[in-house]
């Protein structure tokens, strides 16, 4: 087995800057908030950020490319992520060299380097790991590419040749059936998400018809959860609805980012159901909490 090191860049180390720039912007950010809503959604961001990052720059720190007899392996992680790739499978490579040209659809990148899912030009999907674009292979599958950057990029090119491995154009694939409502994966999150913003939503207007609503209830919060802005219990209910209304904007607009992504790669487009999710739960939680404290 040859192990291939990635070409010498500085991915991770713009990675890390983007984090801590990040981190800094929203932590400053955060000292103006005086809104519990607001603070408690910048906390979660900030947490995702952080591990989305961190995730991304241990990975390029991490990276190795192999080859043996019958597979090329991509690791990355410290073992903890493995990608291998049946030589038998690979219809042929493509060489790149300059600026990445494409759309990222997930991961991080620049037009440098990249890793996670891509929409490349002249290629079309790719998973990337790509460390530096300036000695970029493309490795076609059946199913998708693989973008990939070994420092001794000749010698690399040269195994796969002794492979009966050649050099091909690609084709760009559009997926004309985006039909995403229909795979379990999209529609199970989606009725979740529709569930939770119901339950959002109609909560504190059953709570008002139903005259279990004080005749004064919070309208506002401070960071530390204290209360600075009262007013009835009809304008609560209302205030609520309208936090519900706001999830489900978000929730169509969502749906429609993972319509033009599924164009590209299905399950790529899944995850964007997701954010509305997570933004569903935390408002919900906020809404028990307050009805917990006040009622």
């Amino acid at each position: 087995m040859k192990k291939y090191k990635p070409e010498k860049s500085m991915a991770s180390i713009n990675i890390l800057a983007i984090l801590i720039f990040g981190d800094v912007l929203m932590g400053i950010i955060t000292k103006y908030i005086d809104s519990y809503i607001l603070l408690y959604l910048f906390r979660i961001f900030m947490l995702v950020f952080t591990l989305y990052c961190l995730y991304y720059v241990l990975l390029a720190k991490s990276l190795i490319y192999e080859v043996d007899n019958d597979n090329i392996k991509i690791s990355g992680l410290f073992g903890f992520k493995n990608i291998i790739i049946p030589i038998k499978s690979i219809e042929g490579y493509h060489k790149e060299e300059g600026i990445i040209k494409g759309v990222k659809i997930s991961g991080v990148g620049s037009n440098k380097f990249a890793f996670g899912k891509s929409v490349i030009d002249k290629i079309g999907i790719a998973n990337m790991y790509i460390t530096s674009s300036s000695k970029a292979i493309y490795l076609k599958t059946e199913g998708t590419s693989y973008g990939i950057s070994p420092e001794l990029s000749s010698e690399f090119e040269k195994r796969l040749i002794e492979k009966g491995i050649t050099m091909k154009e690609f084709t760009t694939k559009i997926n004309k059936s985006v039909d995403i409502y229909k795979d379990k994966s999209f529609f199970i999150p989606f009725i979740i998400v529709s569930l939770l913003i119901f339950i959002l939503t109609i909560n504190p207007f059953i709570l008002y018809l139903t005259r279990k609503l004080p005749a004064q209830m919070p309208l506002s919060f401070d960071a530390l959860f204290r209360p600075i802005d009262f007013g009835t219990g009809k304008q609560f209910a209302f205030r609520q609805m309208t936090y519900g209304v706001l999830n489900m904007i978000i929730l169509v607009c969502m749906y429609y980012a993972s319509y033009f992504y599924a164009k590209y790669d299905r399950k790529s487009a899944y995850k964007y159901i997701y954010i509305p999710l997570v933004i569903a739960v935390t408002f919900l939680f906020i809404q028990i909490r307050i009805i917990i404290s006040f009622i």
